[in-house]
């Protein structure tokens, strides 16, 4: 198969990269509009590397016209943050990637990266527990707003898709992000810092180790009845306050926990990964070496 990876320097996309370095008899290609030298000096032969912005039509015709599939994980991102960008994220976020989806020929399989975040505005008072693909998301912020509009534009469209609502990573990847709460409170831990907790932190939130995205993503790809359909794909849930103990016990630190009272951006929710492990799909058990991300 020809792969191609928009948004290949990033934090899913180098996990991907790094799934595909070895034993891989597939043709991959990651398009990113950042060029990290070392990173791409380190690529093997069957993983080539262009700079270009998916802005550029032209070349997004030309790059997909052959692909088997395209892993579309260039965006935006850092959700509450994107308050402060709403028209940079819709642009980046919705507008060109629908441009792009439009030109990419409909025999080839899209993976959009979407985001369990899309249910961040969920009515406790309703329903927040076990949330799976029936649920009607609910999401605040322009960034999970964005997300739930290209998935609403996929169903619509008839080319072939399939929609992958990521946790909130955590781990090593070569492109690890450091504004992710799980591996801001691991950095913390290692460093002695204490971790700030919002409000009681008994809020929910899905994880997702980084490298089960790259597993999941190529799981999903590689199955014809995964098309047009959406997936979450969560290791599990935590409360805030769990996640924080679980961090620090894992690295055996003496940082304590600071709650601080202030309102928490999001509702609490949590997903049920029950469709996509009915497929065979495994999520191996959180390993303390996993949260560990320097």
């Amino acid at each position: 198969m020809k792969i191609v990876v928009l948004g290949g320097m990033g934090y899913i996309g180098s996990a991907l990269c790094e799934l595909y370095r070895n034993g891989c008899d597939d043709e991959i290609l990651l398009v990113d509009n950042r060029m990290i030298p070392e990173r791409i000096a380190a690529l093997p032969p069957h993983i080539g590397y262009v700079q270009a912005d998916i802005a550029d039509l032209d070349y997004m015709r030309h790059v997909t016209a052959d692909a088997d599939v395209v892993h579309f994980l260039a965006a935006q991102v850092e959700a509450e943050m994107s308050v402060h960008r709403e028209e940079a994220v819709w642009r980046d976020n919705f507008e060109l990637p629908k441009s792009v989806i439009e030109i990419i020929p409909s025999s080839t399989r899209v993976l959009w990266a979407s985001s369990g975040n899309v249910f961040g505005g969920v009515n406790e008072a309703e329903k927040y527990m076990d949330l799976d693909e029936t649920d009607t998301p609910r999401p605040k912020y322009p960034y999970a707003e964005t997300k739930f509009a290209m998935e609403q534009f996929l169903h619509q469209h008839n080319g072939q898709h399939t929609i992958v609502r990521f946790g909130t990573n955590y781990g090593y990847a070569p492109g690890i992000r450091f504004n992710l709460v799980t591996n801001i409170f691991a950095r913390k831990a290692i460093l002695g810092e204490s971790l700030t907790i919002h409000g009681a932190g008994l809020n929910y939130r899905p994880t997702c180790c980084v490298n089960d995205c790259a597993r999941a993503l190529d799981f999903l790809a590689r199955r014809e009845d995964t098309n047009r359909e959406t997936y979450h794909v969560v290791n599990e849930s935590l409360q805030i306050k769990d996640l924080a103990r679980t961090v620090i016990d894992s690295v055996a630190s003496d940082s304590e926990l600071n709650f601080v009272a202030k309102e928490v951006p999001f509702s609490a929710y949590a997903l049920s990964n029950a469709k996509i492990r009915g497929l065979g799909f495994e999520f191996p058990p959180t390993q303390a070496a996993d949260l560990v991300t320097l």
